[in-house]
């Protein structure tokens, strides 16, 4: 059969825009701090431990049940693990829109339309970004598309009851996010019959609640055999709701992130306008898709059918959203997914499907465009640097301390490894117990990654801070490695002596000189992301600082040679360090090379990515994530 000029052009554009897309799972998308924790969350379980019992957690855990046997393919210690999770979702993907399709064909959608209104999701920032990421949202939202499916098949037999109340329970075991919609889901089709458009008790409906107790029951008793049920509970339940109660709403989140597409980003409390973030994609799937909602809803009210019965749940999922206190692109996925049916709907009666294929074709440029042209790469090249760095640097089965859990093949220091606001409200609050100084020296980390989360959690508990700083030196700046450093002050004040435990086995050189007590680490330890960190006159370590000043040292309380240049130290040794010089010395104890110290990130790379996305032409070669 002989392709028509227009039809062939189509077909290459989509697949450019899909070959786009997968370069952002590759990693023009750079890593997020979700993804990091989702997989750590999987490839525990994987190793046989109990969610919430044997290591903390918040989320509901059968995206990582279901993914565990996926995460043993992985060896890396770098990005490409979470890579490969991210390609592993696609077959989801895939079955959701298959669902979908099948769902809008049974409710008398056209064909055309019904492929125009996925492709434009798929073109849509607002949809794709989020959707590129492992995250537990996708298993949400393929089951919770399934069960509206299995509903709509209902009159044909119990068996589709049976399955739709399962689906629905497996949904808010894989997201907790979708509970409230599958409450109004199952409550709603208690009293309406869509499959004869009519308000009536549906009997049915019994069968629904017996698949999803029947499901919750089989769930439990994994918990209860585990005993772990009453953790599950509190984690998952009681902490997060504590947390929200505790964590103040921003005002008019809920709109500012609706206006996204339109090009409005909002950080803090500042709200401005960037042209380049503007998704035509992501406006259209709005503005049509509200509109095919708001006919669903009036016109079916007294014909309850199957979009009606969809409309209805897309409103309450929009309520339950806009009454969440953080709310986050990735909260928006099942919003667009539940849209593109009435995107259709609008599309066929309103767009000649000759300006629909039209549009399309610009909406696929443009999404490809923003895809390839405004990544990230240098970025995720930069988080895969520092993980694969964290784990060359520590010995197997050693604890990292971090905000994140970058360290993906090493242990959490901390019990609440993951510090996002729940973590951070409950610990201020009292429910959590603490990371403490005492704690942290008692079991010195084999590495501390300060990115953002850890410098931020650092500032605010000032005395781990400084034991960290003190105890722990940048090899490179987000990256921090066992290494001692202290100014001491001249004569005999108080501050002329220093005391340490030393955090890991070594031979450590010295660096003691007066220049080095004018050092930025003594100054901002904390503020890495400040300027001065790129001066590398201001922070490289010389020759000259090499044992410069007379420090005497004493380990163990034995006293050590003066001027030695070298230290060979046991973890847990306890050092002290005294000057003899008359003016301030600043003191280094590095097992690193001192050109190794203080090395910041390319300009414009951050390890959480948080720089704004520019239009450059990719290097694509980054991507290949070599071993170093």
């Amino acid at each position: 059969m002989k392709l028509s000029r227009g039809t062939a052009l189509f077909g290459g554009l989509s697949f450019l825009s899909i070959l786009g897309r997968l370069f952002q799972l590759q990693g023009l998308h750079p890593l997020v701090w979700d993804e990091i924790e989702f997989f750590r969350a999987t490839d525990w379980v994987r190793q046989g431990l109990v969610p919430y019992r044997d290591f903390w957690e918040h989320h509901t855990p059968l995206q990582w049940f279901l993914f565990a046997p996926i995460a043993a393919l992985t060896h890396s210690s770098g990005a490409p693990a979470i890579i490969f999770m991210r390609f592993a979702q696609i077959p989801l993907w895939i079955a959701t829109f298959v669902l979908l399709m099948r769902w809008m064909e049974r409710a008398g959608i056209i064909l055309w339309a019904r492929w125009t209104a996925i492709i434009v999701a798929l073109c849509s920032s607002l949809f794709m970004l989020p959707a590129v990421e492992y995250r537990v949202d996708v298993l949400g939202c393929f089951l919770l598309v399934l069960a509206i499916y299995f509903v709509q098949r209902m009159d044909e037999g119990v068996v589709f009851a049976l399955l739709a109340g399962s689906a629905f329970c497996l949904g808010g075991f894989a997201n907790l996010r979708v509970g409230p919609v599958v409450a109004i889901a199952v409550l709603l089709i208690r009293i309406i019959r869509p499959g004869e458009r009519r308000w009536s008790s549906n009997i049915r409906a019994n069968w629904l609640y017996a698949g999803a107790a029947a499901t919750f029951l089989l769930g439990a008793l994994y918990f209860v055999a585990t005993n772990s049920a009453l953790l599950a509970f509190h984690r998952v339940w009681s902490d997060n709701v504590i947390a929200d109660r505790l964590n103040p709403s921003p005002p008019w989140i809920f709109f500012t992130r609706l206006a996204a597409p339109f090009g409005i980003r909002r950080f803090l409390n500042h709200i401005d306008f960037d042209p380049s973030g503007i998704d035509p994609a992501g406006i259209i799937i709005l503005v049509l898709g509200l509109l095919g909602v708001v006919h669903a809803l009036v016109r079916r009210r007294r014909t309850p059918d199957d979009r009606f019965y969809l409309a209805f749940l897309v409103v309450a999922n929009l309520l339950f959203i806009s009454a969440m206190k953080l709310i986050y692109n990735y909260h928006f996925e099942i919003v667009v997914l539940v849209l593109i049916p009435f995107v259709a709907t609008e599309i066929e009666v309103l767009v000649p499907k000759r300006v629909a294929m039209m549009v399309l074709a610009l909406l696929i440029c443009i999404g490809t465009a923003v895809a390839v042209f405004r990544g990230k790469e240098n970025d995720t090249r930069y988080q895969d640097h520092i993980m694969r760095a964290a784990d060359r640097e520590t010995p197997p089965g050693s604890k990292v301390w971090d905000g994140v859990g970058w360290a993906v093949r090493r242990r959490p220091a901390y019990r609440y490894w993951f510090f996002r606001f729940i973590v951070i409200e409950l610990e201020a609050g009292g429910i959590f117990e603490p990371y403490t100084a005492a704690e942290l020296l008692s079991d010195p980390p084999a590495a501390v990654i300060a990115d953002y989360d850890a410098r931020h959690w650092m500032e605010h508990h000032r005395q781990l801070g400084m034991a960290v700083a003190a105890h722990y030196l940048p090899a490179e700046i987000d990256l921090w490695l066992p290494g001692m450093s202290g100014r001491l002050t001249a004569g005999n004040s108080p501050g002329n002596r220093i005391y340490w435990i030393v955090p890991a086995d070594g031979t450590y050189t010295v660096y003691a000189s007066s220049r080095l007590a004018a050092h930025p680490w003594f100054l901002r330890p904390f503020s890495v992301e400040h300027q001065i960190w790129r001066n590398r006159a201001l922070v490289e370590v010389r020759p000259g600082d090499a044992a410069a000043a007379p420090v005497l040292f004493a380990v163990n309380g034995k006293a050590i040679p003066a001027n030695v240049k070298t230290l060979t130290l046991h973890r847990m040794d306890r050092l002290s360090a005294v000057s003899l010089a008359e003016m301030p010395v600043g003191v280094f104890l590095s097992r690193v090379d001192r050109q190794r110290l203080f090395v910041p990130p390319p300009p414009g790379v951050t390890l959480e990515a948080s720089s704004s996305p520019r239009w450059h032409v990719p290097d694509l070669s980054v991507l290949l994530y070599r071993d170093e």
